[in-house]
């Protein structure tokens, strides 16, 4: 059964490379205007981002290479002539043809179409990891953009609930009622929020621009609302799966494929300590005997230098013992950033539950008790700004709450080796048994 992962890459791979070689203008025109979900999104940036049309490219001149790897090396013409026998009646004209072959030891041709199948396999994880990094880089930068836009929505409603308690202040104070304090209190309170607005606008304005790169879209183009994409749910069952197939990531692969090319690094060396052969045909005009004009040879060559072939092999155990302490490192790292991706995930969606349903409810009945309060004269003005600021508060921190969410579940996603929220989903189909492959 083919990996999962494995499965998943190649197939979305293949389908990006044949429509690009398909039709080279594809990506420019798919690239024009942005999709309308956070998955097309991602999408988009796989098939538009410069960066990851290199990867695929250089993916692509490594199959090529692995092509024309395993082959014959081209074989040998030499002719020599003799130029003093030319024009001379009393001799023939003097000449030598020789064509020869190399043939290396047996194993040595296979050993490279094997080396060339780890560089491609190499270049494939990278460009997996590529697309999970991608994936997650996108993610973080429309969730913070969306963050953003919340907190300025925010900003905006207390700016309009500042004005209309302004308003009241003034004709307070127009008849007495209202000290002048309280005025210049509440209009500098209106003030700060309009100073963070500004900052909330320019800070969007880079996001934006941040997200257009990512997707090679034009300058200027207007990027979808996605404040109503869900985020889905994660099982328990999901996470298990995806901490006992960590060594599946693209990071852990492109180590393997390393590996494997250093172990066949090895195994060609040891072929070196051979002689490899060339077969050699050779005709000579200037022999007197026409019996021994024609010639047909076995060359070999000397493989004399085996102690530096053994300082070729030691270097090469070495950097395997190396990479594999690298994969026991790699492996422990993924391990625990994906359980402290998923505490993070789980902490967020508590926390924003906790805000929908208990504090932000309570902060609005409180400001609407004290703004009757003070309407009524039972309450001074500090106990209406400190229940308009606890509001604000409450605010902000239930869209921070949600922001860690969806960042949560970028980190969640890109520790998980995914790429795609269907990735998730097949993690899951594949447990049931619906792969067959």
């Amino acid at each position: 059964m083919q990996p999962l992962f494995s499965i998943a890459f190649t197939r979305r791979w293949l389908l990006l490379a044949a429509l690009l070689m398909a039709r080279p203008g594809w990506a420019d025109e798919a690239c024009e205007a942005p999709a309308t979900t956070t998955e097309g999104l991602v999408q988009q940036a796989l098939t538009c981002n410069p960066a990851q049309q290199a990867y695929l490219s250089r993916h692509q001149a490594a199959q090529h290479r692995r092509e024309a790897s395993g082959r014959l090396d081209d074989p040998r013409l030499s002719v020599g002539v003799a130029p003093n026998t030319f024009g001379n009646d009393q001799l023939d004209d003097g000449y030598i043809v020789e064509l020869s072959q190399p043939l290396p030891w047996p194993g040595t041709l296979s050993l490279d179409r094997q080396l060339a199948d780890d560089r491609v396999a190499g270049i494939q994880a990278m460009t997996a990891h590529h697309q999970v990094e991608m994936a997650r880089q996108l993610r973080m930068a429309l969730a913070r953009r969306d963050y953003r836009r919340q907190r300025l929505a925010i900003n905006r409603e207390n700016q309009r609930l500042w004005q209309l308690l302004i308003e009241t202040l003034e004709d307070r104070y127009a008849s007495g009622t209202a000290n002048r304090s309280a005025l210049l209190q509440a209009q500098h309170e209106r003030h700060l929020l309009m100073e963070n607005a500004i900052q909330l606008e320019a800070a969007l304005e880079r996001d934006s621009s941040q997200i257009r790169q990512a997707l090679n879209l034009p300058t200027a183009t207007a990027l979808p609302d996605l404040s109503n994409d869900g985020i889905p749910a994660i099982s328990d069952d999901q996470l298990t799966q995806r901490l006992s197939v960590l060594d599946e990531q693209p990071q852990i692969r492109a180590l393997q494929a390393e590996q494997s090319q250093k172990q066949h690094e090895l195994e060609r060396i040891r072929k070196q300590r051979y002689p490899n052969f060339s077969l050699m045909t050779r005709y000579n005009s200037l022999w007197m005997n026409e019996d021994q004009r024609w010639v047909v040879g076995v060359g070999i060559n000397l493989p004399l230098d085996q102690g530096g072939r053994s300082r070729q092999q030691a270097a090469l155990r070495a950097d395997q013992q190396a990479l594999d302490w690298e994969q026991r490192d790699r492996l422990l790292a993924l391990r625990e950033q994906l359980a402290q991706a998923a505490s993070h995930y789980r902490e967020a969606g508590k926390r924003l539950r906790l805000y929908a349903n208990e504090l932000l409810p309570l902060a609005r009945e409180n400001l609407a008790a004290s703004r009757d309060a003070f309407r009524s004269g039972e309450a001074d003005f500090q106990r209406i700004l400190t229940a308009q600021r606890q509001l604000l508060t409450t605010q902000e921190q239930q869209a921070q709450a949600y922001y860690q969410q969806r960042t949560g579940f970028a980190q969640l996603t890109a520790a998980a080796g995914l790429v795609f929220v269907s990735d998730w989903q097949s993690t899951n189909h594949s447990e049931n048994g619906g792969h067959h492959e």
